[in-house]
């Protein structure tokens, strides 16, 4: 391997966001890196940014493609990579000037395969909010505490007080190179499954025997004022419907149905709850919520999850959902946007 960390960051019409991400990697104190950049067919002035820095450094690599999508850009990137880790970063996000060496050298102090670490919620310069997955280092060592990893950052069991335990993204870690050239793993299009992330991770740590989560918030996750998070989407949904049948798929594949079984339906519920959630803010009508309630996917988890175990707040809501109280169901959702 060449380098210490090869950084693969596709880019799309981010022109408004590039200099601060870019700035973040050129400036990290781990100099022994390179910077591959895939422009994925920017229409705005993306490329000429990139080409800028490409200019000034010469780790900085660009790369162009047709359009087709962060997943195949990263691909595009894995292909000329040469550092002993790679790491996957955003292009409209950001990162601590110490995150590489930080994460870098925990990986090779304790020869771990994949270093996660927290990150920073960031609307501005005055409202930045850290969201902390763990408090303190932890690390997962043999193939039972990374599959038990693995499926916590799936969804966690049901005594668990937050849908999400581990941030499934893949922006803030950095990832044992050659476990990739090994198993060749790539990323699926997100154009066909919404999130290419999780599938990855499904994919990735099953080869893993060391991952490390460390407390510090390293990276910044830049959210877009523009973003239709709260909207409900025909389309977007039934690609979400189709990611849930691709991660069963693929944790049938490695796990016994008891070993994985809840952490998948706790998915299919978070799912559940968000489509609800946006159907209702976008006034939807109630017979198009109650098709979606009995759909085979949620008749499945509204029938078998023990959501008994939950705490209270999540019992609520699937008793809501499993007796199709929809008027309920408005009063709650509205209430908690508002």
């Amino acid at each position: 391997m060449g380098t210490k960390v090869s950084v693969i960051l596709p880019v799309y019409n981010v022109s408004d966001y590039l200099r601060q991400c870019m700035d973040s990697i050129v400036g990290q104190t781990l100099k022994d890196i390179e910077i591959i950049c895939v422009d994925d067919g920017s229409t705005d002035d993306s490329l000429a940014i990139l080409k800028e820095y490409e200019a000034k450094d010469q780790r900085v690599k660009v790369i162009q493609q047709a359009n087709a999508g962060a997943g195949a850009a990263r691909n595009k990137g894995l292909e000329i990579a040469t550092g002993e880790y790679l790491s996957f970063l955003d292009s409209d996000d950001f990162v601590d000037v110490n995150m590489y060496e930080q994460l870098y050298l925990k990986a090779k102090a304790k020869d771990i395969d994949v270093v996660y670490c927290n990150c920073n919620i960031y609307k501005d310069k005055k409202h930045i909010y850290p969201r902390k997955d763990v408090e303190e280092e932890v690390i997962f060592r043999g193939r039972e505490a990374v599959d038990d990893f693995l499926l916590d950052m799936i969804a966690p069991l049901p005594e668990y007080h937050h849908d999400v335990r581990y941030m499934m993204s893949v922006w803030h870690a950095i990832y044992r190179h050659s476990i990739f050239m090994e198993h060749r793993v790539q990323f699926v299009s997100e154009r066909e499954f919404v999130s290419e992330d999780i599938i990855f991770d499904i994919d990735f740590l099953s080869h893993v025997r060391s991952v490390c989560y460390l407390p510090d918030c390293l990276h910044y996750y830049v959210v877009n004022p523009y973003s239709l998070s709260h909207t409900y989407d025909d389309a977007k949904y039934h690609k979400m419907v189709n990611l849930s049948r691709i991660i069963k798929e693929r944790l049938a594949k490695i796990y016994s149905e008891e070993k994985y079984y809840l952490h998948y339906l706790r998915s299919v519920f978070f799912l559940l709850r968000n489509t609800v959630m946006r159907m209702v803010l976008a006034g939807e009508t109630d017979q198009k919520i109650k098709r979606i309630l009995e759909e085979k996917l949620y008749q499945e988890l509204l029938s078998n999850y023990p959501y008994q175990r939950m705490d209270l707040k999540h019992r609520i809501v699937f008793f809501l959902l499993k007796y199709k109280c929809i008027l309920l169901l408005k009063i709650l959702f509205k209430s908690v946007k508002s």
